[in-house]
């Protein structure tokens, strides 16, 4: 799992070079939740990204990620996408139980999930840009890192993902500058 998500994030980072001439900044942060001092902050101008491009092949990620066949039918959710992506806008899916609550709609060119845990479950917000799932199911029996990488750089700014866990605060977004450092010097 934390190859597939250091994949994922150097995909979505080195693929944005498709806009070489662009000036906005990919973020990655995630922080301790319990006021510990681990932290991560990556912010990396489009631009420069293309020099990542080959840290995918060395990461073992290979361009692409292979599903299972016995985890994930790559075809069936191809067509469940297709379902959703030519769907007016809504909400498609609501789940309330004892654990948690969860809502996947789409809307304003975007697939969104919300989980909300009860007790300590945390908090999950995704934000997708319709055409980052659509590059995400291109291909035969694998996902396509570059295609989604591209896909990535014509993404518009603002949030990608949230998630306040248990654990860790994530923060996956795109704007037009740096962060400002932190004050406490991490």
């Amino acid at each position: 799992m934390k190859r597939f998500l250091g994949c994922l994030i150097l995909a979505s980072v080195a693929g944005s070079a498709a806009r070489a001439s662009d000036d906005r900044w990919i973020h990655v942060r995630v922080d301790d939740a319990d006021g510990g001092r681990g932290h991560v902050d990556i912010q990396v101008p489009v631009g420069m990204v293309s020099s990542l491009l080959p840290v995918l092949k060395r990461a073992r990620c290979h361009g692409s990620i292979h599903l299972d066949a016995k985890r994930a039918d790559l075809a069936e959710l191809r067509g469940y996408w297709n379902a959703v992506r030519t769907a007016k806008d809504g909400e498609y899916v609501t789940v309330r139980d004892e654990d948690s609550d969860v809502r996947i709609s789409k809307s304003g060119g975007y697939l969104r999930l919300t989980v909300d845990g009860k007790g300590d479950g945390g908090r999950v917000r995704m934000k997708i840009p319709l055409p980052l799932v659509d590059a995400a199911l291109v291909g035969g029996d694998t996902i396509d890192l570059e295609a989604i990488g591209k896909a990535l750089a014509n993404a518009p700014a603002g949030e990608l993902l949230t998630v306040d866990g248990v654990d860790s605060h994530v923060r996956i977004w795109i704007d037009a500058e740096p962060a400002a450092a932190r004050e406490d010097g991490r």
